[in-house]
């Protein structure tokens, strides 16, 4: 379903079955909303109105960010695949990890993953970060090849990998966005 928002813009609502929540994502244009199923009209414009401040300051944000065009894309998808799997390919061995596979996704939320199999997904907006950026975000993968959670063990190894910076290395990876 589609409504027009005065403030928002275009507001679609999408019901997910899997949706245990209402996720709200901002973009340049309106809002992309996620319900569970059983959520009514009134109850995600409710939501909708709580978190109306915060999600106009993000969309603002978003039409002030440089938009990444087609092109802009397919060249970070070039790049990322001559790139990331030599990188990933030295870091696994220079700290013995092992990890089943690797793809390059252009994901917009996440800039990575790894499976309960131990194969690894990074986004290709990771040639936006600089260098060490991208080694924090492979390191913190492959410890997920060992560790698949955020437990204290995980950190520990993260801090073992990155020579206790990953705190800091976190930190300076939220000033920079997927998409």
């Amino acid at each position: 379903m589609t409504y027009q928002d005065e403030e928002l813009g275009t507001v679609t609502v999408t019901v997910s079955p899997r949706a245990r929540s209402i996720i709200m994502r901002p973009e340049v244009g309106g809002l992309r909303v996620t319900a569970f199923r059983g959520a009514s009209l009134a109850f995600v414009k409710g939501a909708i109105d709580k978190f109306r401040p915060s999600l106009m300051k993000k969309q603002q944000m978003l039409k002030e960010r440089p938009q990444v065009t087609a092109e802009d894309v397919e060249r970070m998808r070039q790049a990322a695949k001559a790139l990331l799997p030599r990188r990933v390919a030295e870091l696994a061995y220079m700290h013995g990890f092992h990890y089943e596979g690797l793809s390059i996704r252009d994901s917009k939320t996440r800039w990575g993953s790894c499976s309960g199999r131990n194969t690894i997904s990074l986004s290709l907006y990771l040639m936006q970060v600089p260098e060490h950026l991208q080694d924090y975000v492979i390191l913190h993968e492959l410890c997920h090849t060992v560790y698949h959670d955020h437990s204290v063990r995980f950190w520990a190894l993260m801090d073992e990998v990155t020579g206790g910076q990953s705190c800091v290395l976190r930190a300076e990876l939220r000033k920079y966005h997927t998409a």
